[in-house]
């Protein structure tokens, strides 16, 4: 797996799921708070350092998604949104384990060329 595409696509599976990312309404936090963080804590729910900057937005990651074929789209969707883990999904779409993270690292690839394209 290439990890740093991994991890985005992981915070997209989320980001995707999110019902609120289009809705209109009150916010789920309050607007001071949001990068509020006492001294020698790190929450667990924010992004590695270093990604997520410039062409790294959730916007562009899903461009990018959007842009595969139906089938490699399919396999995003399955492992990043549905999962809950990679035996689940071994089982939902009949592979083995190998051909699952193969065709990830062919996927995560395809993601890589793209983002870096600008796509």
């Amino acid at each position: 797996m290439i990890e740093a595409i991994h991890a985005q696509l992981s915070a997209w599976g989320r980001w995707a799921q999110n019902p609120i990312r289009s809705a209109v309404g009150y916010p789920s936090h309050a607007a001071g708070f949001g990068d509020y963080r006492p001294h020698g804590v790190e929450y667990k729910s924010h992004p590695p350092a270093g990604i997520f900057t410039g062409n790294d937005s959730m916007e562009c990651v899903d461009s990018a998604v959007r842009s595969l074929e139906q089938r490699d789209r399919a396999l995003c969707v399955e492992y990043y949104q549905h999962g809950p883990n990679w035996e689940a999904v071994c089982v939902r779409l009949s592979m083995s384990k190998s051909v699952l993270y193969r065709e990830l690292h062919r996927v995560q690839d395809r993601l890589a060329n793209r983002m870096c394209a600008g796509a």
